[in-house]
């Protein structure tokens, strides 16, 4: 069993120009659907005894991309 947590959508502003409701939209849909997903998958995952997740980043994560904080913040990866 598998859950794909492939969410992103992005916002081309500069910082200085993001708003409340604009972190809130990105943050909600690249991050808090993902975390929400796997909170579903879980008792499913539970109950078959196995499971993965598989979460689909982008390179903003790793490296600055003019205009795209908040979208890059919601994909970061450690490293």
């Amino acid at each position: 069993m598998w859950a794909v947590n492939n969410a992103g959508r992005g916002l081309f502003k500069e910082i200085t120009e993001v708003t409340a409701e604009d972190y809130s939209t990105i943050m909600g849909t690249n991050f808090e659907s993902a975390y929400h997903l796997c909170q579903l998958a879980h008792p499913l995952f539970r109950a078959s005894g196995k499971g993965s997740v598989v979460f689909i980043s982008s390179i903003a994560g790793l490296v600055g991309l003019p205009r795209l904080s908040i979208y890059a913040a919601s994909k970061g990866m450690p490293t």
